[in-house]
């Protein structure tokens, strides 16, 4: 006889990109921007992430390695829109122009977008007023950074940002 559990099981996909799919280290002129997701990269960064001595750091490390190193599969994309604050304050800024600002409600495009799946170099940690965000270089000419925050007893995703040449 089969046995059902009474309530249901979320099983996550916590795989990060594999060998084979992490990009080399980025040499823009000279200056060399190491792969997030290489498994030294992805170390140093966990250990600045306990050195911050942050609250329920196992969760927020799931956070930032799904949404740094994690394949754009379906089960990470509503990980991802899962940790959506009600609304995320987007600026997106280019060379010359002016910040655009948006807020943009959970969905899972906005997760999508979040998501640099394995295109992540030299990324970093922060500790800001608002949060602790998450910066990362997804190409030569553009800087990201994600806001994590912590309210209720769970890291939330506040406020996205790009600055781009």
């Amino acid at each position: 006889m089969r046995y059902l559990m009474p309530y249901p099981i979320l099983l996550l996909a916590s795989a990060v990109a594999t060998a084979q799919d992490i990009p080399k280290d980025l040499d823009v002129y000279g200056e060399v921007y190491p792969a997030a997701c290489k498994a030294k990269e992805r170390e140093a960064l966990k250990a600045s992430l306990v050195a911050l001595n942050e609250p329920d750091t196992q969760k927020l490390w799931q956070a930032i390695e799904t949404v740094l190193c994690g394949p754009g599969t379906a089960a990470n994309e509503r990980l991802v829109k899962q940790m959506l604050a009600s609304r995320v304050k987007a600026t997106d800024e280019g060379t010359g122009s002016e910040p655009s600002v948006q807020r943009r409600p959970p969905t899972l495009e906005l997760a999508r977008d979040l998501m640099a799946k394995g295109q992540a170099w030299s990324a970093s940690l922060v500790r800001q007023d608002e949060g602790l965000e998450l910066q990362y270089w997804p190409n030569e000419a553009c800087v990201y950074g994600v806001t994590f925050v912590y309210r209720g007893k769970k890291w939330w995703i506040s406020k996205t940002g790009s600055a781009c040449d």
